[in-house]
């Protein structure tokens, strides 16, 4: 990203599916200057150990007994989280058709349809109660898949016709664009692309790939710190880099630059700072959303060795849905010491996590239910693994006494996205997408 003091980015100036051997999914992207790597292999996410915590290794804050029951280590170390416990009500999964290697659904203001977004460079816009579909944007061309690469994310600005992509060019690049929409059809003209940012990947995974508008009317964008594995880099907490981070932007271009910076994002007065960071500390969040109701901004975090993690960033008692907060990665994997030379201080505890326990491996996310049809659920934040396609929901109006419940199973599970009649849709990268009911 065009940093307006540094240039640590490509000077145009942001799936992460860690689909690890034949199994492991999910882990996210970014630039620090390094060069590319375009033909390596994605190592696997397996368990290794130069970071196994010990009893001299630093711990965040000491959690309450609650906290330690449903699987959210404190200072006495991991304990094991609790399996799913009933069902809040009856959900059905209803496929609403089979694409290539979807990734995420999204929603386009003012249009009861739902876009498909499929990694290898199509979205796809879905009427109401029908399989078919109209391709809306076409970028297949010019975006390289493979593992974690691809045609990864897309939003809708929330008042303009305009749609905003994220996805690996042929150098292996992570690219955010522009493109013009037509106000009627919501195609793209895919010849009227303007460049936002470039960001050079260092690996071939952790590549990140969220784009959403939030409440404040801004672009947020994922980024993973930057791949390979342990954090090779430092990338996550180094607040020169956006590897690891949450960015916000404004999207208009602002005299020469292609893009202009919020005045109240926390790092603007910082030299030694990228000034579009919002959050950091983040190892891959290949998914985050916002509460449609409450405005709190909610991020599935993949994990390392042992822990898979769900951030919740508050927007009521002064938190400002995430701005300047650290998650942490990589002096912690989840609530447990990880790379003992990075800072342990000054951090936000997680939300949740769990173990990579019955087949677990890589957390996808994840949205807030707000679904009317499924009042059970008001407030529920739902998500779930790609590994197991298991499907969970956790209570999102409280922070102790947390137990996830199982919803239901979609293989190769890489996201939960809300449509727009508020319903929940579970992407397949195996072809399928589901709508929760």
């Amino acid at each position: 990203m065009q940093n307006p003091r540094r240039a640590r980015l490509h000077p145009v100036v942001g799936f992460a599916l860690v689909i690890i051997a034949a199994m492991t999914l999910l882990v996210a992207c970014s630039s620090n200057g390094e060069p590319v790597a375009t033909d390596a292999t994605p190592p696997a996410d397996e368990p290794t150990d130069p970071n196994e915590p010990d009893a001299a290794a630093p711990t965040r804050s000491s959690q309450s007994a609650a906290a330690q029951a449903d699987g959210r280590a404190g200072d006495e170390g991991a304990a094991e989280p609790a399996e799913p416990v009933g069902d809040p009500t009856e959900v059905t999964l209803t496929s609403i058709g089979d694409f290539d290697r979807p990734v995420d659904v999204i929603v386009r203001p003012g249009d009861d349809r739902v876009f498909v977004v499929q990694a290898s460079g199509t979205l796809t816009a879905i009427e109401s109660a029908t399989t078919s579909g109209a391709t809306i944007l076409d970028i297949s061309d010019q975006t390289f898949v493979q593992g974690e690469r691809g045609f990864l994310g897309a939003a809708f600005h929330p008042s303009d016709d305009l749609l905003y992509v994220h996805y690996t060019d042929r150098d292996s690049n992570s690219v955010i664009a522009e493109f013009e929409v037509d106000a009627e059809s919501g195609a793209a003209d895919a010849g009227s692309e303007r460049t936002l940012m470039i960001v050079e990947q260092p690996f071939n995974n952790h590549n990140g790939g969220e784009v959403d508008f939030g409440p404040d009317g801004h672009l947020y964008l994922g980024f993973g710190d930057g791949g390979s594995r342990n954090d090779p880099n430092r990338a996550a907490l180094d607040l020169s880099t956006p590897l690891g981070k949450i960015l916000r932007v404004d999207p208009r271009a602002n005299d020469s630059a292609p893009f202009t910076i919020p005045s109240d994002n926390p790092f603007v007065d910082d030299d030694d700072a990228d000034p579009a960071i919002w959050s950091y500390g983040l190892r891959n969040p290949w998914k985050f959303s916002f509460d449609s109701v409450t405005g709190d901004l909610w991020i599935a975090d993949v994990g390392q060795n042992e822990w898979e993690e769900i951030d919740a960033a508050r927007a009521a008692d002064g938190m400002n849905a995430g701005r300047g907060l650290s998650f942490g990665w990589s002096a912690f994997e989840g609530f447990e010491a990880f790379n003992r030379d990075q800072p342990s201080n000054g951090h936000t505890e997680p939300f949740f996590t769990y173990d990579r326990s019955n087949g677990r491996c890589s957390i996808s996310g994840g949205a807030v239910s707000r679904d009317p049809s499924i009042p059970e659920l008001d407030g529920w934040y739902v998500y779930g693994d790609f590994c197991s396609g298991q499907i969970f929901a956790i209570d999102g109006r409280g922070d102790s006494e947390q137990r996830a419940i199982e919803l239901g199973r979609v293989s190769e599970l890489v996201s939960i996205a809300t449509g727009a009649d508020g319903a929940l849709y579970a992407s397949s990268f195996g072809g399928s997408v589901f709508r929760l009911g």
